[in-house]
C-alpha cells in the first residue's frame, strides 16, 4: 500500500517567515502562506503600506478594512513592530534567530536600511534565508531608479506585447496596454517564493542559508513569451494582437460577439478535425453555409483569403447566433476550444471552480459574515492544495504570542508594550 502523500498545504509546516516591506512582496508571503509556513507580517506602528489601498469595505478608508490588504495577507500573523526604536531591532533580531526566512521589499534604499537587520539575524542564526524583492534589485546603474507596477510592465517589456490591432489607417503603431493590476509584483513575488523553497530545500542538503536578490525587472522581462528570441535569432519584432499573442505576423481576429453581447473567444485551428467540427455546427444552428472538404484544402493553402473570409464571416453568424454560454457549451461538446470571456465575478458561482475548492470562504467577524477568496489553483481533485482559512490579520493581532513563542517573558513583552517598541 502506497503511503499518503501530504497535500501541499503542508509543504511548508513548521517553517517560520518573517515578513517585512510593502506591497511588492505580500503575494510572495501569501504564496508561502498558503503551502503552511508560519508567516509573520511585521508591521511599522502605523501599519503597513498596503492598509491604506482602497477598495475599501463599505467604501470608507479604513485601514483596517482595505480589500486589498485583506486579499495578499490570508493566514498570516501580524505583529507590530517599531524598527525606528533600537530596542525594536534588538526583537526583531532574536525574532529572526528562531525564523527560517526573512521576506523583506520595496525600494532598494528601504531595504537597504534594513540590512543590518538582516545581517544581525544571520549572525545569530547562520540557518536564515533573507530573500529580498526590489524594483531593479541591489545593485547595478538603474538600482535606484523609481518604479511602479505600471513602469516595470513597460520597461520589462509586458506592454510591448499587449495591446490592439492595426488602427484605422492600417499602421501598426496602436498603444500598448498593461494587463491586470500588480501584474509585475506576482511575478517577482512568484520568483521569490520559487526561490526560497528551493532554498530551504539546499539548506536541508548543506546545512546552510543564503541571501537571494529578486529583482522585479528581471522576473518582468523572462515573461515577453518569444518576443526577445524573435528578435534576437530571426531579427523581427512582434506585433501587438487585439485579446491574442503578439507575432511577427498578424493573425485572424479570435473575439466574437454573440447574441446576448457577450464576446467569445472562436478561432479554428488549421486541422481538418477542427473544420468538420465547425460545420456540424454550423448545421446544429441552421448556418447555411457551402463547405466541404475542398473549401478546407483552399483555406489552408497559403494565400487563398477568399475562403479563409469566407470561413471567418460564418464563424461571426455562428457566434452572433446564440448567447455566450450555449456558444460555449455547444463549441466544447465538438471539441472546440471556445470560451466567453467572462467578469471576474461570473466564475465564483461556476460549479467546476465550486467543486474544485477554486474559492475559499472565510469569516470576517466584523463583518458578520463570510467572504470569498482566490484560494488555490490546485487540488487533488477533492482539497485544494493551497489552504487558506483565516483572515488578514488585524494590526498587532498576535504581537504578543509571536513574542511569547520566541521566549519573551510576560513581564519583557509588557515592557515592550509600555515603551510603545510593540
Amino acid at each position: 500500500m502506497s503511503a499518503r502523500i501530504s497535500p501541499l498545504t503542508d509543504a511548508l509546516d513548521g517553517y517560520v517567515v518573517l515578513e517585512t516591506g510593502d506591497e511588492r512582496g505580500e503575494f510572495a508571503g501569501l504564496l508561502l502562506a498558503g503551502l503552511g509556513a508560519e508567516v509573520i507580517r511585521v508591521e511599522p506602528p502605523d501599519g503597513a503600506p498596503s492598509r491604506r489601498l482602497g477598495p475599501f469595505a463599505g467604501d470608507v478608508p479604513d485601514p483596517e478594512q482595505s480589500l486589498h490588504f485583506w486579499r495578499y495577507n490570508l493566514n498570516k500573523k501580524g505583529l507590530r513592530l517599531n524598527l525606528g526604536n533600537p530596542e525594536g531591532h534588538r526583537v526583531f533580531a532574536r525574532l529572526a534567530a528562531r525564523a527560517d526566512v526573512i521576506l523583506d521589499s520595496g525600494e532598494a534604499g528601504a531595504v537597504e536600511r534594513r540590512r543590518a537587520l538582516h545581517r544581525s539575524g544571520r549572525d545569530l542564526n547562520p540557518r536564515l534565508i533573507v530573500c529580498t524583492i526590489t524594483p531593479f534589485g541591489m545593485s547595478g546603474p538603474w538600482r535606484d531608479l523609481k518604479a511602479t507596477d505600471l513602469t516595470q510592465l513597460a520597461m520589462g517589456g509586458i506592454m510591448a506585447v499587449c495591446g490592439y490591432d492595426r488602427g484605422a489607417d492600417g499602421k501598426y503603431d496602436t498603444p500598448p496596454i498593461a494587463p491586470a493590476p500588480w501584474h509585475s509584483y506576482h511575478l517577482g513575488s512568484e520568483y521569490a517564493a520559487v526561490s526560497i523553497t528551493a532554498a530551504l530545500n539546499f539548506r536541508e542538503l548543506t546545512g546552510e542559508g543564503q541571501e537571494i536578490d529578486v529583482s522585479i525587472h528581471e522576473a518582468v522581462n523572462t515573461c515577453t513569451e518569444h518576443a526577445m528570441p524573435s528578435y534576437i535569432y530571426a531579427g523581427s519584432v512582434v506585433r501587438r494582437q487585439t485579446a491574442r499573442h503578439a507575432a511577427s505576423s498578424i493573425s485572424p481576429p479570435w473575439l466574437r460577439p454573440s447574441a446576448d453581447g457577450v464576446y467569445v473567444n472562436a478561432i479554428l485551428a488549421p486541422t481538418e478535425r477542427e473544420f468538420r467540427a465547425f460545420v456540424r455546427l454550423l448545421d446544429e444552428c441552421d448556418i447555411a453555409h457551402d463547405f466541404n472538404a475542398e473549401a478546407f484544402a483552399d483555406a489552408s493553402k497559403r494565400g487563398r483569403r477568399e475562403a479563409q473570409n469566407a470561413i471567418y464571416a460564418a464563424l461571426d453568424r455562428l457566434v452572433a447566433s446564440m448567447p455566450a454560454e450555449e456558444v460555449f457549451r455547444r463549441s466544447q461538446a465538438l471539441g472546440l476550444a471556445w470560451a466567453p470571456v467572462r467578469r471576474p465575478e461570473e466564475n465564483l458561482g461556476d460549479p467546476h471552480f465550486q467543486r474544485r475548492g477554486s474559492f475559499a470562504a472565510i469569516g470576517h467577524p466584523e463583518l458578520g459574515r463570510e467572504l470569498l477568496y482566490p484560494a488555490s489553483v490546485a487540488t487533488d481533485g477533492e482539497n485544494p492544495h493551497f489552504g487558506y482559512g483565516r483572515r488578514a490579520p488585524h494590526l498587532g493581532e498576535h504581537t504578543d504570542e509571536v513574542l511569547a513563542r520566541a521566549g519573551f517573558s510576560a513581564d519583557e513583552i509588557a515592557t515592550l508594550h509600555a515603551a510603545d517598541v510593540v
